[in-house]
């Protein structure tokens, strides 16, 4: 359960720095000035929203997929 759960913490992890990078560009160029905007607009949580909305839809297909290869596991066995 333990390893299951830093699984999954390391790819919402993944997911959060990704997403910022591809969304802000200049993250790698000027971080300092990313990050004075992003605290004069006091808008701190939307980067972890989105990671986790993203992360959600991920999970979804995640289990879809796993759903379908079961299924398809118990018809190719009989």
């Amino acid at each position: 359960m333990q390893k299951k759960l830093i699984r999954e913490m390391a790819i919402y992890a993944i997911l959060l720095i990704l997403l910022a990078f591809v969304m802000h560009s200049d993250l790698l160029s000027s971080p300092t000035e990313r990050f004075s905007l992003m605290q004069e607009r006091e808008n701190y949580l939307h980067p972890f929203v989105y990671a986790f909305i993203i992360y959600i839809f991920l999970l979804f297909i995640r289990f879809i997929v796993k759903k379908t290869a079961t299924l398809f596991k118990k018809i190719r066995d009989k």
